[in-house]
């Protein structure tokens, strides 16, 4: 575990975030709401050992999924996508949405059979970010409310 700790630490290091001692001692799911991060993590084990799995959300940078194991290896998983692709060919450009939000849909299915699902807590940056990313009836209830007719 100390491994997974080390490389946790190194990655919030500017903010002075850690995972709480309880939480790894008895590998216990959280989240972490402070500095500006909603971190959703879990701990499991696979054939390759023990692991610490989290999802990381900022308003200023892309969100990451990522899994930490317990010899340090680091492998990144899937996230949202924040930005699709487009053109200028109407077809083109229909078939790049619909990628887009069929990956969208199925990493937010993913997140929440993780446990990593919104339940009001966290920040409102992840709150907002996650409504117009994890699907496309979400964002265009979120467009709707704000104003905004942006995919």
């Amino acid at each position: 575990m100390r491994r997974i700790e080390e490389r946790f630490s190194q990655r919030f290091q500017v903010w002075g975030i850690e995972l709480p001692r309880e939480a790894v001692e008895n590998r216990q799911r959280g989240k972490i709401v402070e500095a500006g991060w909603t971190i959703w993590y879990l701990f499991g084990s696979d054939d390759s050992g023990e692991y610490l799995d989290y999802y990381s959300s900022h308003r200023m940078t892309n969100d990451s999924h990522v899994r930490i194991y317990e010899d340090g290896r680091v492998e990144s998983l899937e996230s949202l996508w924040e930005l699709r692709p487009t053109s200028k060919d109407p077809e083109e450009n229909a078939r790049l949405e619909n990628e887009f939000w069929e990956h969208n849909e199925r990493v937010s299915r993913l997140l929440e059979a993780k446990g990593f699902g919104l339940q009001g807590d966290e920040l409102p940056s992840a709150i907002v970010r996650r409504g117009f990313l994890e699907s496309r009836e979400s964002n265009r209830r979120l467009s709707e409310i704000t104003g905004s007719d942006e995919d």
